[in-house]
């Protein structure tokens, strides 16, 4: 007889569970878990996360990049920067100009399309230790990038994301830059790259020519691309609107419209607005989108849009401005901004900031908390977007040494992006910083830094 203990169990066959069988309950269970501890809006899917991103105000945009690592993602991402440059009203950059006291340098971005009807300051933008505090002209904004040149001191050109904090220095112009010049910042749409023309005269006593020399941002090198015969005039910098630079040439009592393209690196006519340009100081701008022919004529201002680019028959007379600015007052002082959106026309003139209401007489001046007494302007509109990922090849060493961005606050520290994702999680989780009294930017997280 065979004692229970002795009794033989038949083994059963049943295999050890795989991996695959085993895991996906865990996983779920932890993702579960995981989402349970995280706030409903960050377990939004991806895209309703940056469509709400995409109709928020640009201030709670910057705040929202300091909340998490999986927002700052979707911010910075290249895609989402394409969505909100078709989504966001234009801001503008305003850039002090007192000439008074060179350490009162400052941008500040100002949004007048604001809800509130209040205009202040969204954010003073911090100081780029690479640019010198004084002397400094902004070249043009394109796409959320800026580019500054130096005037007096080393006469370098920079690029920069203000609103992140990043800046590259270019490579010197191959030789000194004779006056007058012309310059321009654009973007070629057909091959994905930035840009930066300057147009120098090598005018020889006889006759006067313009040579026109590019520097393609990605790989750090300037070209002579060729003449010009163009009697340029006097606004100095290039007006970009889809893939062009734009400037005024002026030759007697003729007036031409010239575009140079960005992707093909040559020059062209526009057709000019039917009207009678004769001797008048005729300005370019963009608004609503549209390049913008702006003329002046005694007090009054007429403002000439080509709603289809390129077609003569598009030109049509938006606005007259009447009486915005005293008869026979400086004309080169005067700037055409934007529309808002209440339809009122944004402009500077002799540096402040004043609107013109369409059907009145006269202008107001515009007031914004926090600002300088005299600025100079030009419309920006924000992106996250840094320039390691938009415009750099991290392969070429001719922008700063090592191949380096400046990611400056006002510790002045150097990243390096090629050890950005090898060497992260060594320090700060995501917050904010207070650089200035004015001023909040997100640390992200600290990496390997230098002082400089």
């Amino acid at each position: 007889m065979t004692s229970p203990a002795m009794k033989k169990i038949k083994p059963t066959h049943t295999s050890p569970p795989t991996n695959s069988e085993a895991e996906p309950p865990k996983q779920k269970d932890e993702q579960e878990e995981g989402n349970e501890k995280k706030p409903y809006i960050l377990q939004l899917p991806n895209h309703v996360t940056v469509e709400i991103f995409g109709k928020i105000p640009i201030k709670a945009l910057i705040q929202c990049r300091c909340v998490c690592k999986s927002w700052r993602r979707s911010l910075s991402d290249p895609q989402f920067t394409k969505y909100l440059l078709s989504q966001t009203p234009d801001c503008l950059l305003l850039q002090n100009s007192s000439t008074r006291n060179p350490n009162t340098f400052g941008l500040f971005l100002v949004d007048l399309d604001k809800p509130s009807g209040k205009n202040d300051v969204v954010i003073r933008l911090p100081k780029d230790p690479n640019v010198p505090n004084f002397g400094v002209q902004i070249v043009g904004s394109c796409n959320g990038f800026l580019c500054v040149y130096d005037r007096l001191n080393s006469g370098r050109f920079y690029i920069s994301n203000p609103v992140i904090g990043e800046s590259i220095t270019l490579p010197r112009f191959p030789k000194d830059i004779a006056f007058p010049f012309l310059y321009g910042f654009g973007f070629s749409p057909v091959d994905g790259v930035y840009k930066l023309v300057v147009v120098a005269s090598t005018s020889n006593g006889l006759k006067s020519e313009w040579e026109v020399m590019v520097l393609t941002v990605s790989t750090g090198s300037w070209r002579n691309v060729g003449n010009s015969v163009y009697p340029f005039g006097y606004q100095s910098y290039g007006v970009y609107h889809d893939g062009f630079l734009h400037w005024i040439a002026r030759s007697d009592n003729s007036v031409l419209i010239c575009a140079f393209d960005v992707g093909s690196e040559c020059f062209q006519e526009l057709p000019l607005p039917p009207c009678s340009l004769g001797k008048r100081l005729v300005s370019l701008a963009v608004l609503r989108g549209c390049l913008s022919v702006y003329v002046l004529s005694m007090s009054d201002i007429n403002v000439w849009v080509m709603k289809d680019y390129g077609v003569k028959e598009s030109w049509v007379r938006e606005l007259v401005m009447q009486q915005v600015i005293g008869y026979r007052t400086s004309f080169s002082a005067t700037q055409l901004l934007k529309f808002t959106k209440k339809g009122q026309v944004v402009f500077l003139h002799k540096y402040k900031l004043r609107d013109y209401t369409p059907g009145k007489k006269g202008s107001a001046a515009v007031e914004v908390d926090g600002i300088p007494s005299m600025v100079e302007a030009f419309v920006h509109i924000p992106s996250f977007l840094s320039l390691k990922d938009a415009i750099m090849d991290l392969s070429s060493e001719k922008f700063t040494k090592k191949g380096q961005v400046c990611f400056y606050t006002s510790t002045n520290w150097v990243y390096t992006p090629r050890r950005l994702e090898e060497r992260a999680l060594l320090g700060l989780k995501v917050g904010l910083l207070c650089m200035s009294s004015h001023f909040l930017v997100s640390t992200g997280l600290v990496v390997s830094y230098a002082r400089y």
